[in-house]
């Protein structure tokens, strides 16, 4: 069972990002055809929204594109340059991926939501950014648990 779910962890993390973007796409068409309406009195999407599931890919881009070999079980403890290095990327990755969740939440919770809002109808661009960054962080966790787990000694069991 482990084996199974281990091979088909990357497909699913892909289905989990895809998910995430298709979400935000979905509120900003939302958001798009209900401006459209003489009564519909609420927020418009500007470009600057875009930025949170961006760069939470970049993120994402960045916590999986390193080499996770060079940290090992004595890594920790020793002074190794490689890990240190590994170490401090895989901080600023995530430190991206979070800073990106917090602007989404900022944006959802100023721009989105009431008292700024006060159509119920104009809340779910702010739900939908705020749950792309939290699928593509989400995603990334996936992809590095299973790069974390590929070289485990005990995968023969």
């Amino acid at each position: 069972m482990r084996k199974t779910i281990m091979k088909y962890l990357p497909a699913i993390a892909g289905i989990i990002f895809t998910a995430g973007w298709f979400l935000w796409i979905d509120g900003h068409v939302y958001e798009n055809t209900n401006n459209k309406n003489e009564d519909f009195d609420g927020p418009r999407i500007q470009w600057i929204y875009y930025l949170p599931g961006i760069f939470a890919t970049l993120g994402m881009v960045m916590a999986n594109i390193i080499d996770l070999s060079a940290l090992n079980s004595n890594s920790f403890l020793a002074s190794d340059g490689g890990a240190t290095k590994v170490r401090v990327w895989l901080f600023v990755s995530f430190a991206i991926s979070f800073g990106c969740i917090g602007a989404a939440l900022w944006i959802m919770i100023a721009v989105f939501l009431p008292p700024h809002n006060t159509n119920d109808a104009a809340q779910w661009p702010g739900i939908a950014i705020t749950l792309q960054t939290s699928l593509i962080f989400l995603s990334s966790l996936l992809l590095v648990f299973k790069k974390a787990r590929q070289d485990d000694e005990y995968d023969q069991f």
